[in-house]
């Protein structure tokens, strides 16, 4: 334990003056941190205080080793410890399309903070405009759009500073945080600590080595299947539902893996290799993809080759993403997945080019990230320039097509998002729908049209919002 004692994890936060790190909600935060392991409330609150970026954000680093102490804590029932990791998720995570396809450096990202925080800010803001414009590819580009939103705030190069600090807190935790991985508590049952830290871990790629080891440990990963020891048996609905080890790997471990093994790591590509043969569906596709993350241009075929037949189950490239990847940041695990695979370059470009068209109808707040990806694959990054007068002349090959059909095929309440019009303009397409339509060749999608009903309507039940929206309300 750090900042707390093992009775009581959230003492001392009453020492802190979050108010004036957060004076909004700030005053809170010692109650919030007190009923945060049981209550879905408290989480909620919690978050929105602190998340990244809002002005809140400041006291983010000072909330973390009360956050890794609560989940930790024996006293913390084992069915609550997920509640103070998804929130450490969320602070780590909170723009995790800017981690895909490509992992971050930290050395660079701690260059970039001392160059914000030691310059003029508006010097920063225009920087950061001009990294955007010429960006080399769609990753670079969000990335710098991101960090100019925040630099747009008052106090932007504070919060900027603030992220990195978080997120070093948390790496400096991460002897305690592997300690979740194990125990029968930790990996059985719903909510588990060891599928909810195997989503943070996978993020701190600062500390890679060291945690890909206790994973493998943990997971029995490097165990031929058998060589392993029998897994306990449940002897009843409760043990299933409360903690019972299957003595299998986690997919969310798998996950992590493929952020955090490298190339050079023979004995876990081995073991990713067993899994995506071992007959169970969810890792089988978890390990494929771990094997495009750690080999990406190199990815052996076959995995390339599972990753398209899961897709084609009926559980779909939703559902088996939604099993293994993490809902973070406001992004759907299949939206991070999409981005991921990338890594691989053109021998994804078929598995990207098929789960495209689903997303971009189905992902309304991930529409505009992914038209760009997908516009990017097939036509080039944005930053090359472009004409209308390349597109009207243009004989587009089927690739290039079946996205482009895939955007006219939207309906017209989808022309109405700024930032998905911005990004066809990007390409100097048209942002009208029936310009767009009549430019590729495509009659423009009907309005669904409504019956009426003479009876009177009870009111929607209204949706779960800010984190436990994210978690439970659109993927998770």
């Amino acid at each position: 334990m750090n900042a707390t004692t093992e009775n009581d994890p959230h003492g001392g936060a009453e020492n802190v003056d979050w108010a004036a790190l957060a004076p909004e909600g700030g005053a809170r935060i010692p109650e919030l941190l007190g009923r945060l392991a049981g209550s879905d409330g408290a989480l909620s609150d919690l978050h929105d205080i602190i998340h990244f970026p809002a002005p809140g954000h400041l006291a983010a680093p000072r909330a973390v080793d009360f956050l890794v102490d609560i989940a930790c804590a024996e006293s913390t029932p084992v069915t609550d410890r997920w509640r103070p990791l998804s929130l450490l998720l969320e602070l780590v995570a909170g723009h995790a399309e800017d981690r895909f396809p490509e992992p971050l450096s930290l050395d660079q990202w701690r260059d970039e903070v001392v160059w914000a925080t030691s310059n003029d800010a508006e010097k920063v803001r225009e920087q950061y405009r001009s990294w955007a414009e010429e960006a080399p590819d769609e990753q670079h580009h969000r990335r710098m759009r991101n960090r100019l939103a925040v630099m747009e705030q008052p106090g932007g190069a504070e919060l900027l500073r603030a992220e990195l600090d978080t997120y070093e807190a948390v790496c400096a935790r991460v002897p305690d945080l592997v300690a979740l991985l194990r125990g029968g508590a930790n990996r059985g049952g719903m909510d588990r600590a060891g599928e909810w830290v195997s989503y943070l871990l996978g993020f701190l790629t600062s500390d890679a080595e060291r945690i890909a080891a206790e994973i493998t440990g943990a997971s029995q990963l490097l165990l031929a299947k058998d060589l392993r020891p029998a897994p306990q048996t449940p002897t009843n609905l409760r043990d299933m539902m409360n903690g019972m080890d299957t003595g299998e790997p986690l997919p969310a471990e798998l996950f992590a893996l493929g952020l955090l093994a490298t190339p050079a790591d023979i004995d876990t590509s081995v073991g990713l290799t067993h899994q995506m043969a071992g007959g169970n569906l969810y890792n089988s596709f978890a390990a494929s993809v771990a094997m495009v993350l750690i080999h990406g241009e190199n990815t052996p075929r076959e995995a390339l080759r599972r990753i398209g037949r899961g897709g084609g189950t009926s559980m779909g490239y939703e559902g088996l993403f939604n099993e293994s990847w993490p809902h973070c940041g406001g992004r759907s695990p299949q939206v991070l997945g999409f981005l991921a695979l990338g890594r691989a370059g053109d021998r994804a470009r078929r598995l990207r080019l098929d789960m495209l068209p689903g997303l971009i109808k189905g992902e309304d707040e991930s529409r505009a990230l992914v038209t760009g990806a997908g516009l990017e694959m097939v036509l080039g990054p944005r930053s090359r320039g472009y004409t209308t007068e390349e597109h009207v002349n243009a004989d587009y090959d089927e690739e290039t097509l079946k996205v482009l059909w895939a955007i006219a095929e939207l309906p017209a309440p989808a022309w109405e998002d700024e930032e998905f019009t911005r990004t066809l303009g990007a390409w100097a397409l048209p942002d009208d729908a029936q310009e767009f339509c009549d430019l590729v060749g495509v009659e423009p999608e009907p309005e669904p049209q409504e019956a009426a009903d003479p009876r009177p309507q009870a009111p929607a039940a209204p949706q779960p919002g800010g984190l436990l929206g994210r978690l439970f309300g659109g993927g998770r």
